[in-house]
């Protein structure tokens, strides 16, 4: 081989691998879910524990989550889910499935896509759709499952600044999260950005949701000034307050 063919091989294969490099990702985080009400400190209730894997403009999340704290006006939730979805400016899901516990009750939901299209609905045991409002095919279009709409929270690129409308559907409920303003904290150096959540159908009729990621009086995600890393969520359920932080 000569020295020329040498070199070329040699700049390929770096190149080559740059870009199998950057174009792989894992990634572990951990998060602390907190419940707070006026005039008492936070008590964390939760643990979520996540693994990303990128590649290929795809992605493989997986997420465990472990009741902490038993407190009187927050379910106790245990459960695992996974997604796998594609890159298409945000993340979208292709197939979403979440077991868990909630009230000594075991249920499983799936939801498969195809072109951001919902596809197949599975929940187990099977709703009683007739005593909730309706959620048709059309309001399904575009939508995400939750654990998507948590993971695009994390990169404030894909939020769009702060100025996306998230469409979401967990297998029941249907609403839509529609961010509407954003302010730079310059005491805490952070940008703090609200949302509304609009509750659009899955619901019963002047049902109280205790979920508060169902049900949110507002929104608010926080994000460092300096590099738009996440800080932290804050969500608002009458006078419940649920805080997420990530464990560093």
């Amino acid at each position: 081989m000569t020295s020329i063919k040498k070199i070329y091989l040699v700049l390929f294969l770096v190149f080559f691998s740059y870009h199998t490099l950057a174009d792989t990702i894992d990634l572990e985080r951990k998060f602390i879910i907190y419940v707070k009400l006026p005039l008492v400190p936070k008590i964390s209730v939760m643990e979520i524990a996540t693994s990303l894997n990128i590649k290929n403009h795809k992605y493989f999340y997986k997420f465990g989550i472990k009741s902490k704290n038993i407190v009187e006006f927050v379910n106790q939730v245990n459960g695992n889910g996974e997604v796998v979805g594609v890159i298409d400016e945000i993340y979208r899901p292709t197939n979403y499935s979440y077991k868990y516990t909630r009230k000594k009750k075991e249920k499983y939901v799936e939801i498969s896509y195809s072109n951001n299209v919902v596809r197949k609905i599975l929940n187990l045991p099977k709703l009683d759709r007739s005593e909730l409002s309706l959620v048709s095919d059309e309001m399904l279009v575009g939508t995400i499952d939750p654990s998507t709409f948590f993971l695009n929270l994390l990169d404030y690129d894909k939020t769009e600044q702060c100025k996306k409308q998230f469409k979401i559907f967990d297998g029941k409920r249907r609403y839509d999260v529609v961010f509407k303003n954003i302010n730079k904290n310059i005491k805490n150096n952070s940008i703090e950005c609200e949302a509304n959540q609009i509750r659009l159908g899955g619901y019963k009729k002047d049902e109280n949701v205790s979920d508060v990621f169902a049900a949110s009086d507002y929104i608010k995600v926080i994000y460092s000034n300096n590099n738009n890393e996440f800080i932290g969520y804050e969500a608002k359920n009458g006078p419940i307050k649920i805080i997420i932080e990530e464990i560093k």
